[in-house]
């Protein structure tokens, strides 16, 4: 901003100049797709499965229903849902929310980037609940991310959301209550806390497989079909694991 002085006035004239780039929104696909990377790479470390090759078998599963109404209970990288949204053979609405707005503000850069607005829409929520009416969604999606919530809280919102015969589906690593299996998973726990410093990760609670039919059937969920998505390599190991219970 200039100044003139005429006499003993001083006028303030504006100077007009380009914008200039916004440093955050400038920088920011690089940054959130760095993120995505160290996502990517925590899954495998924790699951043994490739993070990509895992999302698509869950959208072929959901494209196998011939559902339309997708709720996406988590978008974090929104790689679950563009990917989804981007298949020929999908042709319904996909209802992503994250708390986070700058993975938020990434998400939709993706979807117009890849011209998939109208197949999904990225809004956010509070960690509370999602802003749905009941019995909205058809299929309700949780990937790698139920063993950092109150469970009981978590599956009650879930069940309201969803529509009469909608699915939850809910992709996990189910852990065996063995002596061996909790001492594995005090390791992990000191690697996660102490050498990758992800403290929330740390603190996420599993449960077994028996453990997960129980608080699901407690809610009101009436079937519950359990798939390993890789084999057991000893009674002791947790595996990831597709949960479908239907309502």
């Amino acid at each position: 901003m200039k100044t003139q002085k005429t006499g003993e006035q001083i006028q303030k004239k504006f100077e007009f100049t380009a914008p200039r780039a916004r440093p955050f929104l400038a920088s920011l696909p690089a940054k959130i797709d760095t993120y995505e990377e160290g996502v990517a790479r925590l899954f495998q470390w924790r699951t043994g499965l490739d993070y990509y090759a895992t999302i698509d078998q869950i959208a072929d599963f959901i494209i196998h229903t011939r559902r339309t109404k997708i709720v996406d209970l988590l978008s974090d990288t929104a790689t679950f849902a563009v990917r989804l949204a981007g298949r020929k053979a999908f042709v319904g609405r996909i209802h992503s929310f994250d708390s986070n707005v700058t993975l938020l503000e990434r998400a939709r850069q993706r979807a117009r980037q890849l011209n998939l607005s109208q197949a999904v829409e990225f809004r956010q929520f509070e960690e509370k609940g999602w802003p749905l009416p009941d019995g909205f969604a058809e299929i309700a999606v949780s990937i790698f991310d139920f063993h950092r919530h109150d469970a009981q809280r978590f599956l009650q919102e879930v069940f309201r959301i969803l529509a009469h015969e909608g699915y939850l589906l809910l992709a996990e690593v189910l852990e065996p209550k063995t002596l061996r299996n909790r001492l594995a998973w005090k390791c992990r726990e000191f690697h996660l806390r102490f050498l990758q410093g992800n403290a929330d990760e740390a603190r996420g609670i599993y449960y077994d497989r028996e453990e997960v039919i129980r608080l699901l059937f407690e809610v009101g969920f009436r079937q519950v079909v359990i798939q390993e998505l890789r084999s057991r390599s000893s009674p002791h190991q947790g595996v990831f694991s597709l949960v479908a219970a239907t309502k």
